[in-house]
């Protein structure tokens, strides 16, 4: 089993030992939100048509979500899934992938993900990747 707990959030990110280690493929089992954590919906976030190849939009898609968790009041380490939509996914895209999300969540394990491959993105055939994240925030401390 393994589990992580962001000291700033409370967020416990979990991997029971009864299932298969996620680890090496960049994810995690489940998330578990502390009482009193505030929720984020972050909209899905793209790397732009104009930003490169997949690798490069992942980079700036997974940039965007932290730079919205930090908007929120938190940081990135309170993500607690991604949903990531690739234009025809494949192996090397998965491993791709599995890079850009271990360099971001560095520091602990990797959110709960689903991966949705598709055909195209919006109207762009450019685009290639979109992610959307939910996280939490620490509870705002009410000032007396």
């Amino acid at each position: 089993m393994s589990k992580s707990v962001d000291p700033k959030t409370g967020l416990v990110i979990h991997n029971p030992s009864d299932m298969f280690d996620p680890a090496p493929l960049a994810f995690s089992h489940l998330a578990v939100a502390p009482p009193g954590a505030q929720a984020v919906w972050v909209a899905g976030q793209s790397g732009g048509a104009d930003k490169g190849d997949f690798a490069d939009q992942t980079r700036v898609a997974l940039s965007s979500i932290a730079t919205a968790m930090q908007a929120a009041g938190g940081d990135i380490n309170g993500v607690a899934k991604i949903t990531v939509y690739i234009v025809d996914h494949n192996r090397e895209k998965h491993r791709v992938l599995i890079k850009a999300v271990k360099a971001v969540f560095k520091n602990r394990l990797a959110p709960a993900c689903t991966i949705v491959p598709l055909q195209q993105l919006g109207t762009d055939p450019k685009m290639l990747v979109e992610i959307e994240a939910f996280g939490i925030v620490p509870p705002r401390k009410s000032e007396t």
